[in-house]
């Protein structure tokens, strides 16, 4: 008998497998790719990608992704690869989520992105973001979003949800390194300002993002800010109220700043 339940086990395992490759082997990409793009037009924007293929144990991989809206045209993401992965529980749970890995822009990232129907992915419930040695440069969208050109290499996380009762809430933190942003108005004969290190922790709650640590550290100067920032749809016109320290390194000065203005056209008090 022993041999017998052992011989059907062996059977059972064959059957998954031989499933598993023939549903790898004849996997519909060209459906799948167009029920995919069609979700995701289905909230206002575009996907596209060279390739599409199965991935193990339940996603699919595509290679030269980009996404990106039609009105306005932008482009928010393009990247090397990208491999979704489904959850099997999502059938059976009002709250869906993806889980995603991929490359772009010389670094790699994975995380989450959580949704209430795969006939409208957006707005997102939940998204959580991991990235590593993301050249900045490289991401022409980061300049769009700032109002200004951002050189170095990235790396950190951002958690977002919106299930929350007082609203959408989230957190982020950033570290940078060997890069440089320009300057709106030229400061001590600067017009831009190179750093070494920079690193930023912030929270965000009720359209405020609450900086508790904005350190820049570079041969020019090391610069310490906290305060708040009030969030804007257009990002470079979110409203600065930030004051920290300021020093310049070949100058041997010291001063207290206060930041206000917006992100892309920011104004600084000296003290």
């Amino acid at each position: 008998m022993k041999i017998m339940k052992k011989n059907n086990l062996w059977f059972v395992l064959y059957g998954i497998f031989i499933t598993l490759v023939f549903l790898y082997v004849l996997f519909p990409s060209d459906i799948a790719k167009a029920r995919l793009e069609q979700a995701v037009r289905s909230s206002g924007f575009v996907l596209r990608s060279e390739s599409f293929a199965p991935s193990l144990p339940f996603g699919v991989k595509m290679r030269k992704v980009i996404f990106s809206s039609d009105r306005p045209a932008t482009t928010y993401f393009q990247g090397d690869a990208l491999d979704l992965q489904l959850n099997p529980l999502n059938f059976f749970q009002k709250n869906k989520f993806l889980g995603f890995s991929g490359k772009a822009y010389g670094g790699r990232f994975s995380g989450r992105f959580g949704f209430y129907s795969f006939s409208g992915m957006y707005p997102p419930t939940a998204v959580k973001l991991n990235f590593d040695n993301i050249d900045l440069g490289k991401y022409s969208f980061i300049g769009t979003l700032m109002g200004k050109a951002i050189t170095g290499k990235a790396a950190g996380s951002w958690v977002f949800t919106t299930s929350t009762a007082a609203g959408a809430s989230g957190k982020l933190t950033l570290d940078l390194s060997r890069g440089s942003f320009a300057l709106a108005e030229p400061f001590l004969g600067l017009t831009r300002i190179d750093f070494d290190r920079g690193n930023l922790q912030a929270t965000i709650e009720n359209g405020i993002m609450k900086i508790e640590k904005l350190q820049i550290s570079g041969k020019q100067l090391d610069c310490f800010l906290n305060g708040e920032i009030a969030l804007a749809d257009d990002f470079k016109n979110s409203q600065l109220r930030l004051k920290g320290d300021l020093a310049i390194s070949d100058k041997k000065v010291k001063m207290n700043i206060n930041i206000g203005g917006t992100i892309g056209k920011p104004e600084m008090r000296y003290m």
